[in-house]
């Protein structure tokens, strides 16, 4: 059946929700019209969103996007990426059977599980997988991992950290082990007590095409892990709008299964509420999935509009730039501010911490206290460096950036 055919927005934040609109609603459309410049921008936008497979996907047949110049490198990027994706989906099933072999009750999060619930689950890439294991097993999948030849930071500490990256050699395989899923220092470490139990609610996913069956949290425990994860980068630098389209797809797929009263009570008592709310709206309104909430969410209400403008500037993670990164400290000290009932510590506290804080990056100091001057300095000349490389990064630009979303996390009522 031939697309439908649309006029072309003139937004690239336009189009790009347009196009997964029409995805998840079973009714792509090819654009007439095609801008040269529009489609360079959405390409950047869609990027920075890690959607662009999905993207370049959905121009197939278009003749004005076949007809960009540029168009035939961006398929090969995106086929390549997909590719990239099916071969880190096998060795990510090869690694989560050597943890069960073990005896290891290693629970999947986001990634694979997401991509069951996608309508093209292929198209929807992860950089990194998530596995989250009991706290008396964390050492043991550290010794699984390295023996099933991936490798992790010198700094690595299987005692003391809440989680490990993991690197397979001449693989883009990157394994994120977790024995909490929230750091126990930041703004959103009291969010950890909902999940202490998950264990014990597991259930089997069918993943990656049929190809592997994997365990993960129970749907409703999954639901609220997705909601607070954003949640979690919301309060720091932002989030993007894949994740809004894994929160979506997966109420849309599991929304019966869940207890709303009961999460939205656990949302509530995280501050979380209103900004699972908007995402949903979001998700309803302008992604065009199909969601049926229970008349529970009508007394719910709030504007989705600022939340939405938030996440298409903030990258997939709130990395779209560096200056917005770097604000990140300065909201969730707001955050933890209102927790702890105190003042927050300003730019100064922030410029020079204290040695507790940096002994983690800089472990010299556990044996050589009297370096902590040195230490400073050598952040702020790293700073001062990265700031005249990069014309996206400036402190000036990052208070700007911390007071507007500042602003935002007190009309979703999070501070």
């Amino acid at each position: 059946m031939k697309a439908n055919r649309y006029a072309f927005p003139d937004d690239e934040k336009d189009l790009l929700l347009r196009i997964l609109a029409d995805r998840f609603s079973g009714n792509p459309g090819c654009f007439a019209g095609a801008d040269e410049i529009v489609l360079q921008r959405l390409i950047r936008l869609s990027s920075d969103q890690k959607l662009l497979p999905l993207v370049i996907d959905s121009f197939h047949g278009c003749e004005e996007a076949e007809a960009w110049r540029e168009y035939a490198a961006y398929k090969r990027m995106a086929r390549a990426q997909v590719t990239e994706q099916a071969r880190r989906g096998v060795e990510f099933l090869e690694a989560y059977a050597r943890l069960k072999e073990a005896g290891i009750s290693a629970l999947v999060l986001k990634g694979c599980v997401c991509r069951s619930v996608w309508p093209e689950g292929h198209l929807r890439i992860s950089t990194d997988e998530d596995l989250y294991v009991r706290p008396d097993e964390f050492r043991r999948a550290c010794d699984t991992l390295r023996r099933y030849g991936m490798t992790c930071g010198d700094k690595a500490d299987p005692v003391a950290d809440f989680e490990i990256g993991w690197r397979k050699p001449d693989s883009t395989l990157y394994i994120e082990l977790h024995r909490k899923l929230f750091s126990p220092d930041g703004a959103t470490g009291d969010l950890q007590r909902f999940f202490d139990d998950a264990f014990d609610r597991a259930q089997d996913y069918t993943v990656e095409s049929g190809a592997g069956i994997v365990r993960s949290m129970s749907p409703e425990d999954h639901l609220l892990y997705l909601i607070l994860h954003a949640y979690k980068h919301f309060v720091r630098s932002g989030f993007g709008v894949r994740q809004v389209c894994d929160v979506g797809l997966w109420m849309k797929a599991y929304g019966d299964e869940i207890d709303h009263a009961q999460i939205m009570r656990k949302l509530s008592d995280a501050h979380a509420l209103y900004f699972a709310s908007a995402m949903l709206a979001i998700a309803r309104e302008d992604l065009g999935i199909d969601l049926r909430l229970p008349p529970c969410w009508d007394g719910v209400t709030v504007d989705r509009e600022p939340m939405l403008r938030d996440l298409l500037d903030a990258g997939v993670y709130g990395s779209s730039t560096m200056s917005r990164h770097h604000s990140a400290a300065l909201t969730a000290e707001a955050v933890a501010a209102s927790r702890g009932n105190r003042k927050k510590k300003g730019l100064l506290y922030r410029a020079f911490p204290p040695k507790r804080i940096l002994a983690r990056d800089y472990p010299e100091l556990n044996e050589h206290p009297a370096r902590l001057p040195l230490i400073w300095v050598k952040r702020l000349l790293k700073y001062q460096k990265e700031t005249k490389a990069d014309e996206n990064n400036s402190m000036a630009e990052s208070i700007r950036i911390a007071k507007a979303r500042e602003d935002l996390l007190k009309y979703y009522r999070i501070i």
